[in-house]
């Protein structure tokens, strides 16, 4: 996980959590059209280039998985499951730009901080599901981040235009 305390002298510790591979990963909804309008059309475009070279990166072992054009019903119930479950739970419910920071003192933060953690596992096992290769999926999987998980979330929300 890769959670890691900012200061452990102070009073109250912070946790920080990177659990998108993006800016744009941390909410699996679209960014409000309000911060769209702050950037031009061509930064819009470079933006959207980094994250999916991001993303291509922290995906570039991942055994091969199920094309999204190939999901059967329940494929596609799942992966729709996994984004409610996130609206629901209030994962993302802060607004930030940078990554997600939890105050281990405030029970809502430690809250929040256990439905991500939530939220990312159930990407791991929704993945393992549509792997080719369950085993070679298990083994990648291991001692990846929330960053990892999240790069394959988002790349089977934009082939499914979730």
């Amino acid at each position: 996980m890769t959670t890691t305390p900012q200061d452990r002298r102070s009073p109250a510790p912070k946790t920080t959590a990177k659990p998108r591979a993006t800016k744009a990963a941390a909410k699996p909804a679209a960014k409000p059209a309000e911060e769209k309008a702050e950037l031009t059309p061509s930064e819009l475009i470079e933006l959207e280039q980094e994250q999916k070279e991001l993303r291509r990166e922290l995906l570039a072992e991942l055994p091969p998985l199920r094309p999204a054009r190939t999901f059967r019903m329940r494929h596609r119930n799942d992966f729709q499951n996994l984004l409610l479950d996130a609206a629901k739970s209030g994962a993302f419910d802060e607004d930030t730009d940078g990554p997600l920071v939890f105050d281990e003192t405030s029970k809502d933060d430690i809250e929040r901080l256990q439905k991500l953690n939530e939220f990312i596992a159930c990407i791991d096992e929704w993945a393992e599901g549509i792997a080719d290769d369950p085993a070679a999926y298990d083994a990648w999987s291991q001692g990846k981040t929330h960053d990892h998980f999240m790069a394959l979330f988002m790349e089977y929300r934009d082939a499914l235009g979730e």
